[in-house]
């Protein structure tokens, strides 16, 4: 994978991001994608533990064709391209049948599984493996990007440390995209201010996690930056409005409590808080995302 890129297109041939305007860390920690700022905790939360049936159930209701779209542009002029926890592949593949290949690490070996069934044909590669334990050498990637995985690792700063390590700064088209929750996530606000009081949590901030990224990234040299935002939902087709909520709150609660002692009492706590919601947007949920694309400089 280290092999020289002739076919990676000049430096400055295309544009460095779409639409993006060059910040510097100072300029990203102020963002206000990163808020909101009066909530920022003073440490990590901890990981969020996800089984690969309940991201199943989630990522098969999200749509997400911005987000798609945004990350294909990204990675256009790139040729060696990494995805850090792929779960069901479908970034992955979108990138692949951009630029004609991708490579995915994944943590869980039934979602492993599942990717590899259709992995060839769409010309992904797919290995299993973690984000603070990545299974390549060094300077593999042009690019590596990783969708909604820093609220899931066990340590933040080995993850970014790790995509680092195995991105080329030498490369023309080198970056590192890191894609979290959006401040105006309606999936985060649910989770904040409906689940959280039920189980106990601490708020999940997700502007935290993306500030620590880029300071990390900043010390390992990626120190150029831009911030994108990307609108998704969670699709909920159920015609009547109490099954539609039911059916909300088992794929919520499975994805984030599928294995807590006390997922019966967040579920119930989240039907007449997603019946409110359906009242004003029937059949989303949106999971608005923050996007972080870290270039080599300073």
């Amino acid at each position: 994978m280290t092999e020289a890129r002739a076919d990676a297109p000049a430096h400055g041939s295309t544009p460095r991001e779409p639409g993006g305007t060059r910040l510097t860390l100072a300029q990203v920690l102020e963002h206000p994608a990163l808020g909101p700022r009066d909530l920022l905790p003073a440490r990590f939360r901890g990981p969020r533990r996800v089984t690969g049936d309940g991201w199943v159930g989630f990522a098969t209701r999200l749509e997400r064709g911005e987000e798609l779209s945004l990350v294909q542009s990204l990675m256009a002029a790139n040729r060696h391209v990494l995805d850090v926890g792929g779960g069901i592949g479908e970034l992955s593949r979108a990138v692949a049948a951009r630029i004609g290949h991708c490579t995915t690490v994944e943590p869980h070996a039934q979602l492993v599984e599942s990717m590899r069934d259709e992995a060839a044909e769409a010309g992904v590669s797919v290995f299993a493996g973690t984000a603070e334990d990545l299974p390549f050498p060094d300077a593999s990637f042009d690019a590596v990007y990783g969708a909604w995985v820093l609220p899931f690792v066990d340590d933040v700063e080995k993850a970014v440390t790790e995509m680092v390590r195995v991105c080329d700064p030498g490369a023309p088209e080198a970056k590192i995209v890191l894609i979290v929750g959006g401040a105006d996530s309606e999936v985060l606000g649910l989770f904040n201010d409906v689940c959280a009081p039920v189980s106990g949590d601490p708020r999940d901030h997700h502007g935290y996690l993306l500030a620590t990224a880029a300071r990390l990234l900043a010390e390992r040299g990626f120190g150029e930056f831009s911030l994108h935002r990307t609108e998704a939902s969670v699709r909920f087709a159920e015609e009547e409005p109490a099954k539609r909520a039911a059916a909300a709150a088992t794929v919520l609660t499975d994805f984030w409590y599928q294995l807590h002692p006390g997922a019966d009492e967040v579920r119930a706590a989240l039907e007449p808080a997603l019946e409110r919601h359906f009242a004003a947007r029937p059949h989303g949920i949106g999971d608005q995302g923050a996007v972080l694309v870290a270039r080599p400089g300073s």
